[in-house]
């Protein structure tokens, strides 16, 4: 029978005691600990969203009054469940206390099973590495929740200002304006994701609304890690005000993140940009063109545009230092990619940097604009790496400088030091074109062709899914390995992709691989391009320039010549704009190679490499001497091809083993195999190291 178990006069906690509430609360505390543990590493693998997760702990927390209270009135025995007055106490004694051991026990090894499957069933998403050793953030878009939604320019202004303050503090690691704008506001956002994608810690999100001359931005900082808000602010004040606001926002994230301010980055801060609000907004329209000319249908238009809103803006402002180091930028961009090669675009280029120095000395922005200005403008490597250094302390985390400092080290042969600079670019911003493009564009070059590929597959799981991105992973997997599968299955895919004319030759090649000329004649012909990037994005060929491909691998040689001669009336008058251009006159001697004027083609092309050797610039140098290769290839000279050919592959430069294994161009010279040696030099293997 039952021990009579009134209850106990002595106090209530040893009341609790005795019925075992103590016991249950740690039992339960460490099980709740491992489930909520279990619930936060799992559930996001499989894209359970956050207010799920959320709800979960919610539950996980409000289930301890209600297990206190069943331990309060029931006990578990060996026989089962029982009310506490009717068990016991001597014949639970030891069951009880070897009970509560094993849940502890059991809880313990839970956690530790269930931390460990969410933490490595995410491992194979390939998602950045998030190093909480380093305070990092993401500002993502601004909602504009005015009524006007022509404000949307002026919300993403908001933002784009607080993201430059921010990237000014060389202790944050900022994600940069390209990678942010994908993610749209107004969107369904998982901050949690955005968090692994980017390797972040921290993100900024946040409003803006406008009416009249009143002003409203409201900002949150979350911990991505855990979806939680860790700071909130909303400002209302007048429109004159934004820039004080985007101040204050930035330092006061600055201090959330405990990061390291110094009184020069303070001022570079607090600075004000322009006095002219609409100056200012035609500034950011601007800047967005010139920033993604990337992604433009048509870069010369896009870049003419913004050079149009800048010259507003600085007609508003004359003392606008921002917008004069993007009309420097715009204008070195125009003469760089030949899209206006006229001495009138360096002019203009030159005079508004100079206006950005002499308005601002000390400003990064305006000696970055001067280094990109000597660079492109130029080719005075020398001078636009001193500007580089100096304006190094007040661009910490600005993506185009690590972009224009690889430039520089890869044409200057310093291959380890650009491969840093465009890492260090594409962590900054994981989702810039330009940025992946050239750290995978380094890999090729070195004949590191899995390297590359993997470049682009960081950029897919970092939630790209542009066409181009498959293309040009599956193009690096063909460059190392001949394979040519995969290209033409996401050519197959995408038949209208043709981003710069990049893929029209390729599709071109492969027909005439397959010996397929009614194919190639056909791709070549649907494309409205008058001019094409080769496929290894060196030259720059008119479109006659394939149309003779084709009729050569055909043998009508009537025809070759004729588009030859098509080809060779367009580089002179490139040549005319744009005289004594290595590029130009490497490509002007392959057609009179075409056209069998022997020693002319071997005269120009040898002048081409004598305007850009290898120790001047080891990029445009290389691309120079695989013409003249190709030259000789063409005019019967064997053995002066085969010397050049063992010259390329012992340097970086875009000669791989698909190119010269299949490519119609090198035809005279199979069968020689001393080129077969090459060729074989060059066959699929781990280069990875």
């Amino acid at each position: 029978m039952a021990q009579n178990r009134g209850v106990n006069p002595k106090t209530f906690f040893g009341e609790l005691k005795r019925r075992n509430v103590y016991k249950v609360a740690v039992a339960y505390l460490v099980a709740g600990w491992a489930l909520a543990q279990g619930v936060a590493q799992v559930l996001p693998v499989f894209s359970i969203p956050n207010w799920v997760i959320q709800l979960l702990v919610v539950l996980i927390v409000m289930g301890l009054p209600v297990a206190l209270g069943l331990a309060w009135a029931f006990e578990l025995t060996p026989e089962g469940i029982k009310r506490t007055e009717q068990v016991d106490d001597a014949a639970a004694a030891a069951h009880k206390k070897r009970a509560w051991l094993y849940i502890v026990i059991a809880g313990g090894f839970v956690s530790i099973g269930l931390f460990f499957l969410g933490r490595y069933s995410a491992a194979p998403t390939q998602h950045a590495a998030v190093d909480t050793s380093i305070k990092s953030i993401a500002v993502l878009p601004f909602e504009n929740l005015s009524d006007d939604k022509q404000n949307t320019y002026f919300a993403d202004g908001v933002q784009d200002q607080i993201l430059t303050n921010l990237a000014r503090v060389a202790d944050l690691r900022v994600i940069s304006h390209t990678t942010v704008r994908q993610y749209k506001s107004g969107e369904p956002r998982n901050l949690r994701e955005i968090g692994r994608q980017l390797g972040v810690t921290h993100i900024l999100e946040g409003s803006v609304q406008r009416a009249g001359d009143r002003l409203r931005v409201a900002a949150q900082l979350i911990d991505a890690r855990t979806d939680s808000q860790v700071w909130a602010e909303t400002y209302d004040r007048t429109a004159a005000d934004l820039f004080a606001i985007q101040s204050e926002l930035a330092e006061s994230i600055v201090a959330q993140l405990q990061a390291k301010l110094s009184p020069q980055q303070k001022a570079d801060i607090e600075a004000r940009p322009t006095q002219d609000l609409v100056a200012f907004e035609l500034y950011l329209r601007a800047k967005q063109i010139v920033d993604s000319y990337l992604i433009a249908d048509d870069v010369r238009a896009a870049l003419l545009s913004a050079l149009q809103s800048l010259d507003q803006a600085i007609k508003r402002d004359p003392d606008f230092v921002s917008a004069y180091c993007y009309i420097a930028r715009a204008n070195d961009l125009l003469y760089f990619f030949d899209l206006d090669p006229t001495p009138d675009g360096i002019l203009l280029a030159e005079a508004a940097v100079k206006a950005a120095l002499r308005l601002r000395p000390d400003s990064a922005e305006a000696h970055f604009a001067m280094a990109d200005f000597l660079f492109r403008c130029h080719r005075d490597y020398d001078g636009a790496l001193r500007e580089l250094a100096t304006a190094r302390p007040g661009l910490p985390n600005d993506t185009a400088f690590f972009i224009l400092s690889g430039y520089i080290n890869r044409r200057r042969n310093n291959w380890a030091q650009a491969e840093r600079d465009f890492s260090t670019a594409v962590a900054l911003d994981p989702r810039n074109p330009n940025a992946y493009n050239l750290l995978a564009d380094t890999y090729n070059l070195q004949r590191r062709h899995l390297l590359a590929s993997q470049v682009y597959e960081r950029v897919l799981a970092a939630g790209e899914r542009t066409p181009v991105v498959f293309f040009r992973k599956a193009s690096a997997v063909f460059n190392g390995t001949g394979n040519s599968t995969e290209l033409r299955e996401v050519l197959a895919k995408n038949p209208d992709m043709d981003i710069g004319g990049g893929q029209t030759p390729v599709r071109v090649f492969l027909a005439l691989i397959d010996g397929n000329f009614a194919e190639a004649e056909r791709v070549l012909a649907a494309s409205l391009r008058e001019d094409f990037q080769d496929i290894d994005y060196s030259f720059y060929y008119p479109k006659a320039w394939f149309e003779a491909m084709i009729a050569r691998a055909k043998g009508d040689s009537a025809r070759a010549t004729a588009a030859f001669s098509a080809v060779r009336t367009i580089l002179e008058q490139r040549l005319v704009v744009k005289p004594e251009d290595a590029r130009t006159l490497a490509v002007l001697a392959q057609v009179d190679a075409g056209l069998g004027r022997k020693e002319l083609a071997i005269q120009e092309a040898q002048h081409a490499v004598d305007l850009m050797p290898v120790s001047k610039d080891v990029y445009d140098g290389a691309l120079v001497l695989e013409g003249l290769a190709q030259v000789y290839t063409w005019t019967n000279e064997p053995d002066r091809a085969i010397e050049l050919l063992q010259k390329l592959v012992a340097m970086p430069s875009y000669v791989n083993y698909a190119r010269l294994k299949l490519h119609p161009m090198w035809n005279p010279l199979r069968g020689d195999p001393r080129f077969q040696k090459i060729v074989n030099s060059l066959a699929p293997q781990d280069r990875s190291k």
